[in-house]
């Protein structure tokens, strides 16, 4: 795998500073728009894009209940319109809601929805839940190659990430780069933050030096980008650079994204100074109880990692854990799993999950490399 690119020119952008004053700018008008006509289902549709947005890019987990009230409006706005719920089973996707997805979608489908966009939902679904992923693959690689936009390409890396062909996912990340014609920060962003992870998460053994690479770019696009932030300062704290996380992190400090107070903890207690890591780490105890207490779905796989390796509460992560599991049976959820149930000191069922998961995705070349192949 080519690792830096050095030699690869990326598309310019709209400034990632005005792409976000025009963001809060259209969001704020699409919610005036809402107020006043709570049926305008094209203005919701355009409210879910840009809330979306709001808690990927910049960890606002306040989008998410805003979300869930818009839904609640317009299924009473437009109890009838199977295009309603259709948004509806958009925004349950969005906070892992995916069995309260597939009601809302059969109801759209039942009331007429648009085939072709129920379809879309339902691809959808199924990558998230780890469901028919042959067929999704199918899909997404026709689907990229009848229109290969951003984000088909990115949805298909993605997914060919999961599976583990990580070359094919690195073709199609840079591919959706190098031919988009949108210009959009945010799109480009969320293509080189997904490298980024590629790199420095999913390949064994992870690369680093790209992950960074790939980090800056994202960042270099959209400097807003708090996950962008994280990750990267994750990786100098990995590297001993404790101003570079620094300086990554303190622009985002009073974040409510519990990640953000986790590696600042993470920095604090590297340097030495107990008091503050102390109190970041309480903080970020704090928001993932929070943010558990309304959307224990959407966050439940963060917290694991959290509680296993600093809230020292095994048996809360092997909940969370199972739960996410028993939402989503994708191949990572039952490594959450079985790492939980380790260090639970649940050895029978650690071994239980590896064997579920060897009949599901054995076959798969990303269990090859897997924690639960390790029997």
């Amino acid at each position: 795998m080519n690792a830096l690119h050095s030699s690869l020119a990326l598309p310019a952008a709209t400034d990632g500073a005005l792409a976000l004053i025009n963001h809060e700018s259209i969001l704020d008008r699409c919610w005036q728009s809402i107020e006043l006509s709570p049926n305008r289902l094209e203005i919701a549709a355009q409210l879910i894009d840009e809330e979306y947005r709001r808690s990927h890019f910049l960890g606002d987990s306040g989008a998410l209940d805003r979300l869930l009230t818009l839904s609640d409006t317009f299924r009473r706005q437009c109890a009838e319109s199977g295009e309603a719920y259709l948004l509806a089973a958009q925004i349950a996707s969005l906070v892992h809601h995916f069995e309260q997805a597939k009601v809302y979608l059969d109801k759209a489908r039942n009331l007429g929805a648009h085939a072709h966009n129920i379809s879309r939902q339902q691809l959808s679904i199924d990558h998230a839940t780890g469901h028919n992923w042959q067929g999704v693959l199918e899909t997404r690689e026709s689907l990229s190659e009848k229109n290969p936009s951003l984000q088909e390409l990115v949805g298909l890396g993605a997914l060919y990430a999961e599976i583990g062909l990580y070359q094919d996912a690195e073709n199609a990340y840079l591919k959706a780069i190098t031919e988009d014609r949108e210009h959009s920060p945010f799109s480009l962003a969320w293509a080189c933050f997904q490298l980024g992870v590629l790199f420095g998460e999913t390949i064994a053994p992870a690369d680093p030096a790209a992950a960074r690479y790939w980090y800056e770019q994202a960042l270099a696009y959209l400097p807003a980008y708090t996950h962008a932030r994280v990750h990267l300062a994750e990786l100098h704290l990995d590297a001993g650079h404790f101003d570079q996380a620094l300086h990554l992190l303190q622009p985002i400090k009073d974040s409510d994204d519990p990640e953000v107070s986790w590696r600042l903890a993470q920095l604090y207690a590297q340097q030495g100074n107990a008091h503050d890591a102390r109190h970041f780490l309480t903080r970020t105890e704090h928001s993932f109880e929070q943010l558990l207490g309304r959307h224990e779905l959407a966050f439940a796989d963060h917290a694991v990692d959290f509680y296993l390796e600093e809230g020292e509460d095994p048996n809360k992560a092997l909940r969370l854990a199972l739960l996410n599991l028993d939402n989503r049976a994708t191949l990572r959820a039952f490594e959450l799993s079985y790492e939980a149930a380790q260090a639970a000191r649940q050895t029978p069922l650690a071994q239980t999950l590896a064997d579920r998961a060897a009949v599901q995705w054995g076959h798969l070349p990303a269990f090859g490399s897997s924690v639960l192949n390790s029997n």
